[in-house]
């Protein structure tokens, strides 16, 4: 080897030094990127509402309740209702104008809300509570509900007691929204679900709920009665688990190679002696 090559070797050891040193830069910024970009959103949430598209199917949202019995608040009276929304589908309800020969039947295009509600009394303390209705408003104009599981009965219109007032549908055992008929979810009890539907006029692809409460009864360990109702205090989404990083990438043989031999090389040429000129 000539003294006339070892700066072209030099020059070459460090150009490949640079050129890992700048791919290992790039590799990181890129996984930096990809831990920093944000996850698939799921459902929206504002001022006590929150909104459902076709693109929430199968995800689930959270909904926690405050209690109060004689309009004034109850610590320790509260409880918890976890949402899985099943999707829309649509409906074609009927309805009878007249019986015998002469009935006439109007089809009127529809869409049907399904939702998965687990609903959990959370009362704690001296409190104790039956949860026997959940009830909310919609943004769109409600023909039907009905449910199956812990509770059997849609109601449209309904409104709850303790000065809550109207809801747009409710779910319970009972006939109103009044009263639960002994059913729902008691302190100390399993959470339990059913299944909610809701029948929409026109065709739906989003939906916005609001006004979410839930009844009473059965309250023990306050003085101020043994009814109440409960307003939604908190709304948590889903939480999405974090990314699984990819998998460092092994640099090429032939480069994996070539660096091996410029660092040899390198190192070798750092050891030689110099050599003076006559």
């Amino acid at each position: 080897m000539s003294f006339m090559d070892l700066p072209l070797i030099n020059t070459m050891s460090k150009l490949l030094s640079h050129c890992t040193i700048g791919l290992a830069g790039v590799a990181i910024a890129t996984s930096s990127l990809l831990a920093l970009a944000p996850a698939a959103s799921a459902f929206t949430f504002g001022n006590g509402t929150v909104g459902i598209t076709t693109e929430d199917i199968n995800k689930t949202f959270t909904v926690k309740f405050d209690g109060s019995v004689a309009t004034q608040g109850v610590s320790g009276l509260t409880s918890e209702a976890v949402f899985k929304f099943l999707g829309f589908t649509p409906a074609t309800p009927t309805t009878t104008s007249s019986k015998g020969k002469n009935t006439i039947t109007t089809t009127v295009t529809g869409t049907i809300a399904r939702f998965e509600i687990t609903l959990k009394n959370t009362s704690s303390g001296a409190i104790g509570s039956r949860v026997s209705a959940l009830g909310f408003n919609t943004d769109k104009t409600e023909s039907a509900a009905g449910a199956t599981g812990l509770f059997s009965n849609g109601v449209i219109g309904g409104s709850l007691p303790n000065q809550f007032g109207n809801v747009d549908v409710c779910y319970t055992n009972g006939n109103t929204c009044q009263g639960g008929q002994n059913g729902g979810v008691s302190s100390g009890s399993a959470p339990d679900s059913f299944i909610a539907s809701l029948t929409l006029d026109g065709t739906v692809n989003q939906l916005t709920l609001s006004n979410l409460g839930v009844r009473y009864q059965s309250i023990s360990g306050t003085n101020l009665g043994t009814s109440g109702t409960g307003k939604a205090v908190l709304f948590q989404p889903p939480t999405t688990p974090p990314k699984e990083q990819p998998p460092k990438r092994v640099p090429e043989p032939a480069i994996a190679s070539a660096l091996i031999v410029s660092a040899l090389v390198a190192s070798r040429m750092k050891k030689q002696p110099k050599t003076q000129e006559a």
